[in-house]
Parts: C-alpha cells; sequence; structure tokens
C-alpha cells in the first residue's frame, strides 16, 4: 500500500483527507514544517501532499528541503494543494520542484485522490 505524508495544519482538511485515503493509503499527518521533514525521514512515503501556509516552516521550504536531499527520497512527488492560486506562488512551487499545484478553493476530495492515483501510477 502506498503511503503518503499529508503535510496541513487545518483540522478540517486533515480530517476530510484522513477518510478518504482510509484502506486506501498509509497516511501520516503533520501540522507544520518542523514536523513534516521529520516525519518525511521516518517514513520515507510513496507521495507528500504539501500545504504551503504553514508555521514555523512553510511549504516551500519543506519542498526545498526535500528537493535538495542527496538520497533517492528527494524524487519523492510532491502535489501542493495550497489556498495561494497567485501565479507567482504557483512558478514558485513549480521552481522549486512540485510536480502538481492544486488551489483549495478550486478542488474537491475526490479530484485530490485522482491527482493522487495518477502521479503515483505514472
Amino acid at each position: 500500500m502506498a503511503s503518503i505524508l499529508v503535510i496541513e495544519d487545518d483540522p478540517i482538511l486533515k480530517n476530510l483527507l484522513g477518510h478518504a485515503f482510509s484502506g486506501k493509503y498509509d497516511t501520516v499527518y503533520a501540522s507544520d514544517g518542523n514536523e513534516a521533514l521529520a516525519l518525511f525521514d521516518q517514513h520515507k512515503p510513496s507521495l507528500v501532499l504539501l500545504d504551503l501556509m504553514l508555521p514555523s516552516m512553510d511549504g516551500f521550504a519543506v519542498l526545498e528541503s526535500i528537493r535538495s536531499r542527496t538520497d533517492e527520497t528527494k524524487n519523492t512527488p510532491v502535489i501542493v494543494v495550497s489556498n495561494l492560486g497567485q501565479d507567482s506562488d504557483r512558478e514558485r512551487a513549480k521552481t522549486l520542484g512540485a510536480n502538481d499545484y492544486l488551489v483549495k478553493a478550486n478542488v474537491s476530495v475526490e479530484e485530490i485522490i485522482e491527482k493522487i492515483e495518477n502521479t503515483l501510477s505514472a
């Protein structure tokens, strides 16, 4: 079973995703950037769902940290799911190595799951 690290500080969205992923994926949750990187090291997930607006360390810094690793985990797919919808944020995330970028207001949980499945099967 694929494992997903969900980096999200919104408890409601975390709960929604938890229900949606139940039985499909092994899921680990982080609420801030520092916790996310510790869990990334510990679990070596198949995919990361990353919010950008996080306490302590933002998602851009988390993404940069993952992509600057020297082992095979640096290629772990990262899908950004954020409220930041500006082209500049989208471009910055893509430049830092995000595989995909979804704006929370424009996407359903079903669409997130579809993106995950497509990314994992690519």
